[in-house]
């Protein structure tokens, strides 16, 4: 009765294994394209960036501030829309 299935039963068996490396495959691809964090270099530089221009940026507005160039209620705006672009 089991010997028609072939291999006594085990016609089943590489689909564990295919099942695995399908998974590994999909896992790869999704990570080239960047839906795991820290997968793209690009993605690593970009902040560093805006960072760097956002904080002298603030510097500037700052400094603008104290010299009485611009007020508080402008400052405020304009800090918290540098904030948000972080």
């Amino acid at each position: 009765m089991f010997h028609q299935a072939g291999m006594h039963g085990f016609h089943f068996f590489p689909f564990p294994i295919v099942l695995i490396l399908l998974l590994i495959i999909g896992f790869l691809i999704a990570r080239s394209y960047g839906y795991f964090a820290g997968s793209s270099p690009a993605k690593t530089t970009e902040p560093e960036q805006a960072k760097s221009s956002n904080s002298e940026a603030l510097d500037i507005l700052s400094r603008r501030f104290a010299k009485g160039e611009i007020d508080e209620e402008e400052y405020q705006k304009r800090s918290q829309v540098l904030r948000l672009n972080l």
